[in-house]
């Protein structure tokens, strides 16, 4: 699955309390939770230190850096 898993580079992430106000900077793009970054690939969810995403039935997370 990894090998499928198409490339990220998280930038930077915006956190609050208030879902609608949080967004990361991914692969050049602002993305909100909900949004694909690539084909299958969705942000499901922004925390404080890093990015959950959806991928084929699997749960990746990416750190913050």
């Amino acid at each position: 699955m990894r090998a499928e898993l198409p490339g990220l580079h998280l930038a930077g992430i915006t956190w609050s309390s208030d879902a609608r106000l949080r967004m990361a900077i991914v692969n050049g793009q602002v993305l909100h939770e909900g949004d694909a970054a690539a084909p299958g690939l969705v942000l499901e969810r922004i925390e404080q230190e890093r990015t959950v995403w959806a991928f084929r039935g699997y749960r990746v997370a990416v750190g913050a850096k």
